[in-house]
């Protein structure tokens, strides 16, 4: 999934009207947890996007758990917009996606076992 297409598939659940800029920034946050608590990526090492320049950048969480990125998306318009009961349910939809991933990342892949991790 892109940037660009995380974005649509949450405006076409969550209509908003928060700009592309800022959605970007959020998902720089939900891609910082990828990087930080999934893929154990040296924080100076993070990479993080822009919008317009990188809407066609593909994010790091592959099929089926990039679903992870609208529903932070999600979350993210819901808090935004004071709607702390929505956004009580479009976190947890957010947790349960990003826990999957965790967990399978974490079984695959084994980024603990990798030289150099602590």
């Amino acid at each position: 999934m892109t940037l660009q297409e995380a974005i649509l598939a949450a405006d076409a659940v969550k209509p908003n009207a928060f700009s592309q800029a800022d959605k970007t920034r959020w998902l720089n946050e939900a891609e910082g947890k990828v990087q930080l608590e999934v893929q154990l990526t040296d924080p100076e090492d993070l990479r993080f996007y822009a919008w317009p320049d990188d809407a066609g950048e593909t994010l790091l969480a592959a099929p089926p758990h990039d679903k992870l990125y609208p529903a932070y998306l999600c979350a993210m318009i819901d808090f935004a917009n004071g709607d702390y009961d929505r956004y009580q349910a479009t976190a947890a939809m957010f947790n349960s996606h990003f826990g999957d991933y965790m967990r399978w990342y974490a079984q695959n892949l084994r980024p603990a076992d990798r030289e150099g991790s602590t």
